[in-house]
């Protein structure tokens, strides 16, 4: 048995049993992690603040062959704000769900867990529309984790030229000379274009520093929606929660 020590944020909680937690931790050392949290539900647990969702800590571990065991946690951020507003909360759960369904155990990625603690920074201090906020997180992310779509020529011809479609199977933006009747292309504004490129190139500090208007907003939602659901073929609980009910109050 070894120690390590990383810091990460808390994915996914299980309850085992009457007072411990199974955790999902994406760290900056190991990436996707499983944790045991021995004793974190009781009220008096040196575990109990830092074991919650959406805590970023730094974590003392015992890594065992088959199994880890938190020993430490210092918190550095709990994104308590997030936990005030249901829509927030709801869109920070989904945040949470996405990287857990598209990562792997133990594939470390920094630049991940840095983009989902940028994501959750700014929606718990901003007024900043949530679905613009998951348009643009799930747009990077895809790219972080070998999806980067091709945006700054169409993918087909190289051409960059009469851009109008974005093709979710081919993964890029296509010009009108390459574009037929397909069923995975999708209509893409000169606009929708510049913000795309945007979201994909930009610094990471800046890549949340922008507002859209509505259709420019639905238009990228659909491309991102179609994009990830065609390449990662996953279900997530929370998206269909919020497409059901939160829409019509955003």
């Amino acid at each position: 048995m070894r120690q390590f020590k990383t810091k990460g944020i808390i994915l996914r909680e299980v309850y085992v049993g009457e007072s411990d937690k199974i955790l999902k931790i994406f760290t900056k050392l190991k990436g996707k992690i499983s944790v045991s949290a021995k004793g974190s539900r009781k009220n008096k647990s040196p575990l109990a603040a830092g074991s919650q969702l959406f805590s970023y800590s730094d974590f003392l571990i015992y890594s065992g062959r088959n199994y880890n065991i938190i020993q430490q946690i210092d918190i550095i951020k709990t994104f308590h704000g997030i936990g005030k507003d249901i829509i927030k909360l709801t869109y920070a759960s989904y945040f949470l769900e996405l990287l857990d369904g598209v990562t792997e155990e133990e594939e470390t990625n920094e630049e991940l867990l840095l983009l989902i603690l940028k994501t959750l920074s700014v929606l718990e201090k901003s007024n900043r529309n949530p679905r613009l906020i998951s348009v643009i997180y799930e747009l990077r992310l895809m790219s972080l984790i070998g999806y980067m779509p091709q945006v700054l020529e169409c993918v087909n011809c190289g051409s960059k030229e009469k851009i109008h479609h974005f093709n979710i199977k081919m993964g890029g933006v296509l010009c009108d000379d390459c574009m037929h009747e397909d069923y995975y292309a999708y209509k893409l504004s000169q606009s929708g274009w510049y913000t795309l490129k945007y979201i994909i190139h930009s610094d990471l500090s800046k890549l949340f520093s922008f507002d859209l208007d509505e259709f420019i907003l639905k238009e990228l939602e659909i491309i991102s929606e179609k994009y990830l659901s065609y390449h990662i073929e996953k279900d997530f609980q929370t998206l269909e929660f919020i497409k059901t009910n939160l829409m019509d109050l955003q």
